[in-house]
């Protein structure tokens, strides 16, 4: 079983938890919040057997549709993006220094592709391992599967499997990425067809909506639906394949360094340390 980590979902928990953290005039709480979860997470499923998925800088979905994500930003005060930054610059620094210090084996960004593409290519290409997915991004939906590929959230601490889904909305996974390219997706900022929503999409897909409502015409005539298909679909198209492996032991050293060089004092006291020994493997 693999556990993949949907880092920059798991590095803004921290910001918004620990973010005014700081340490000899650095701030850390984005690291120390982010460390003290996968802690959480190893202790849950008794495994140290991690993936840790990050976005790229650089879009490839953008190419085709440069508004894609621009809603994020737009709305932001000159304080909240300076924040943003001293926070972005410790999702570096976990990235590049932290997690390769530590001997961490599955650490993956790709050029031009997010988390996600990452996640469903290695849930995807890997059909014999069992895979349980933290984050919040109901896109991740599309990859779920029985007895195989499951969802966690850390803040409700209960999955979410096949069967909720389909359960839920009444179709297969996979149908998924149809419906958000019908129905747009609002945190990526892909519009879908004017007036139409997940349950009409829903409707629309199963064959059960009307043929003559308005609905049922706009989704049909809908002009961007291979375009918002695209950037809905995952992975994204051309995903390089990524070569996975055991995590094995951790340095203990090196974690006991990191600690005294960024003042995590809480986590060298016995009863937090022996917990990061036994479940992360310190050695």
């Amino acid at each position: 079983m693999y556990i993949i980590l949907d880092c920059s979902y798991l590095c803004h928990v921290a910001k918004h938890a620990m973010g005014e953290l700081s340490w000899a005039d650095k701030k850390v709480g984005v690291v120390f919040g982010f460390l003290r979860q996968v802690l959480t997470i190893a202790k849950t499923f008794e495994t140290n057997n991690f993936i840790f998925a990050w976005d790229s800088k650089e879009s490839k979905r953008k190419a085709i549709f440069p508004q894609y994500k621009s809603n994020r930003h737009a709305e932001k005060t000159v304080e909240e993006k300076e924040l943003d930054a001293i926070a972005y610059a410790q999702f570096t620094e976990i990235r590049e220094t932290v997690l390769p210090y530590l001997g961490v084996s599955n650490n993956f960004q790709v050029r031009g592709y997010e988390a996600d593409d990452i996640i469903a290519q290695i849930t995807k290409k890997h059909i014999a391992s069992e895979f349980i997915i933290v984050s919040s991004d109901s896109d991740l939906y599309q990859l779920l599967e029985r007895n195989r590929v499951y969802i966690y959230s850390i803040k409700k601490k209960e999955y979410y499997t096949h069967d909720n889904f389909v359960n839920e909305y009444g179709v297969n996974p996979p149908t998924w990425a149809m419906v958000k390219a019908i129905a747009g997706c609002v945190s990526d900022g892909v519009p879908g067809v004017v007036g139409v929503g997940e349950k009409t999409a829903i409707k629309y897909l199963k064959g059960e909506l009307k043929t003559t409502t308005t609905a049922y015409a706009k989704i049909r005539d809908f002009p961007n639906l291979d375009r918002n298909k695209q950037l809905v679909t995952l992975p994204y198209p051309d995903m390089p394949l990524l070569k996975v492996s055991k995590q094995r032991k951790l340095s203990l050293d090196h974690f006991l360094n990191l600690c005294v060089d960024y003042g995590f004092e809480s986590f060298l006291r016995k009863e937090m340390l022996d917990q990061w020994k036994k479940y992360l493997n310190l050695k």
